[in-house]
């Protein structure tokens, strides 16, 4: 791989690693769709993965050509693959199946109304999540200019559906400091619209106050990711992790980064929060064996 093709899929990478969690958010925004949803989002925050493919499942059954839960079982799936079945090819095949499936509803139903288009962002972002964590840049680069060129139809309409603050703020913010920071992918980005950090910013923190639980806590993590990975501003990535940890105990990624960003600090909590973050790895029922040594193991390469 050349060394632009390299600068392009790792900031790519972390941008469709914020953004494929984006899923997270529709459940209570203007939009309702009932309970179900809802618990699913419930047992995903709280790391009860099983339990949620367990509803997952049987809505499929009983709605196999609804978008949203064909993203959503598509959703467990990438939860099981970060949760250490990087390579399992059962959730890796479950994804790419889930994905197609909403993908084909969408576009057969169309994606003018604001969810529908939304939607249709989160299966783009996924799917270039996925391309890219197999190595698969040429269809990642497909798949990431359809997901771009869909955020920036959605441009203008913040207002009328709050979760498009989300996608609107990543793009700004993360346009904006790919052409700050990574001079080689200045003539790509020149095709798309500007981006704007301060904007980006100001959307993502917005929502940090928001009613809606899903997407405070999506806000709450986007900003801790950007703080802690591109700003490397420790102590207000700090900031965000605290509030996540604290809405979501039992959360084993929130919890993995909190501890990384309290490393480096040096802040005299990592050591209590490490044996908290392995007495719930332990206590989680929901993880076999080898999911349990992959993030006992991700703990123990940053100590």
């Amino acid at each position: 791989m050349t060394r632009k093709m390299k600068c392009a899929s790792k900031f790519a990478a972390l941008f469709l690693t914020l953004l494929s969690a984006v899923l997270f958010v529709d459940a209570r925004s203007q939009v309702t769709f009932g309970v179900k949803p809802e618990k699913v989002f419930r047992q995903l925050y709280d790391f009860n993965i099983l339990s949620a493919d367990s509803i997952v499942k049987n809505e499929i059954d009983l709605q196999p050509d609804s978008a949203l839960w064909n993203l959503l079982s598509a959703n467990v799936a990438w939860m099981e693959i970060l949760a250490g079945n990087l390579e399992n090819t059962y959730w890796n095949q479950q994804f790419k199946t889930r994905i197609k499936k909403a993908k084909q509803n969408l576009k057969r139903d169309g994606v003018e109304e604001h969810e529908k288009l939304f939607y249709y962002i989160i299966v783009h972002a996924f799917k270039t999540r996925h391309e890219l964590l197999n190595d698969n840049y040429l269809n990642a680069a497909s798949d990431l200019n359809t997901c771009i060129d869909q955020i920036t139809e959605s441009f203008g309409r913040e207002e009328e559906f709050e979760s498009f603050y989300l996608t609107s703020g990543l793009y700004y913010y993360f346009m904006a400091k790919a052409y700050e920071d990574y001079i080689l992918m200045r003539p790509y980005l020149m095709f798309y619209p500007d981006g704007d950090e301060e904007k980006g910013l100001d959307y993502l923190n917005r929502l940090t106050q928001s009613e809606n639980i899903f997407l405070r806590n999506e806000a709450n993590y986007f900003l801790m990711r950007i703080y802690f990975d591109l700003e490397e501003e420790y102590a207000q990535a700090n900031s965000y992790s605290a509030l996540l940890v604290s809405e979501n105990p039992n959360n084993l990624i929130y919890n993995l980064y909190h501890i990384r960003i309290l490393q480096k600090m040096n802040s005299p909590l990592v050591w209590k929060e490490t044996q908290s973050f392995r007495e719930k790895v332990s206590e989680n029922d929901q993880l076999s064996d080898h999911q349990k040594e992959h993030f006992i193991n991700e703990l123990n390469s940053r100590e």
